[in-house]
């Protein structure tokens, strides 16, 4: 009768061994998914204001000059995003290294909230 009370206390101290771990592992993933969640408004701010670069470079016919080129000289929107512009002529080598296929330029704006960072690409 002793040995069986014995069992029945270690049994009882893996069940509940598992039952720590599955708890565990599962409030991990929750929290993991719950910060995602809350970065994921961060990403739709970081695109739109990428947008924003890129409608304002469109927005000139001639040849585009912009000062916001760098993350330094960034342009700030009034949702403290910013963004900033990459031009490169027909032909010319992109800050990535490749070559601009297009008939005029080629944009790149990078825009950025929250730490969160998101571009467009955009050939014209």
């Amino acid at each position: 009768m002793r040995n069986q009370q014995g069992i029945a206390v270690l049994l009882s101290i893996l069940i509940l061994s598992i039952i720590i771990s599955i708890a565990i592992s599962s409030s991990t993933a929750i929290l993991k998914e719950l910060e995602f969640g809350k970065d994921a408004g961060f990403y739709a701010i970081a695109f739109f204001a990428a947008d924003s670069g890129i409608e304002k470079i469109l927005t000139v016919r001639d040849a585009p000059a912009i000062s916001c080129t760098t993350p330094a000289t960034a342009c700030i929107l009034s949702n403290f995003s910013k963004y900033w512009v990459a031009i490169t002529p027909s032909g010319g080598s992109k800050p990535d290294g490749s070559t601009c296929v297009s008939d005029n330029y080629c944009v790149e704006s990078t825009g950025e909230f929250e730490l969160t960072r998101r571009a467009i690409e955009v050939n014209y």
